[in-house]
């Protein structure tokens, strides 16, 4: 099984979509409900716990990666492993930076009533740890990848 390296086009057509999925409902939410789309601060809580979590894990792949640290070398099934989870944190956060985009995109218009703002303010901490994750998580999967063999004549 062959998997290609993540492309930014895929992450960038995935927020979009739920961009207009995450705008969509916060518009209807209210014609189904009567009230606002409530957003708990656990969501940018969440996505900054996961981006740290990345983060530690890419330094420490990155520092066994290094071609001197030949004794503490990362075993190839934890790359391949690692390459993995790296591939599903971007999908996870394009697809959580833009539904949360979609649903800024609502509440900015009523930016006014303090209920609003909150959610504004909410929306856009999750939309930057979003973004976090996905790049962090692009660089761990370009990290984990094997070199490509030599091609046989």
């Amino acid at each position: 099984m062959n998997l290609a390296p993540t492309k930014w086009s895929l992450l960038v057509a995935l927020g979009v979509l739920t961009t207009v999925f995450g705008w969509s409902l916060a518009r209807l939410w209210v014609n189904w409900y009567g009230m606002e789309l409530n957003i708990s601060w656990l969501v940018p809580l969440t996505m900054v716990l996961l981006a740290l979590t990345l983060v530690v894990w890419t330094l420490m792949v990155r520092q066994r990666m290094k071609p001197e640290n030949i004794a503490h070398r990362l075993h190839p099934l934890v790359a391949a492993r690692t390459a993995a989870l790296a591939m599903a944190a971007s999908r996870v956060g394009s697809l959580t930076s833009g539904f949360y985009l979609g649903v800024l995109f609502v509440n900015i218009v009523n930016y006014a009533s303090p209920a609003a703002a909150d959610r504004v303010v909410i929306c856009g901490a999750t939309v930057v740890a979003s973004l976090v994750t996905s790049v962090v998580a692009l660089w761990l999967e370009r990290m984990c990848q094997l070199p490509q063999p030599p091609a046989e004549s």
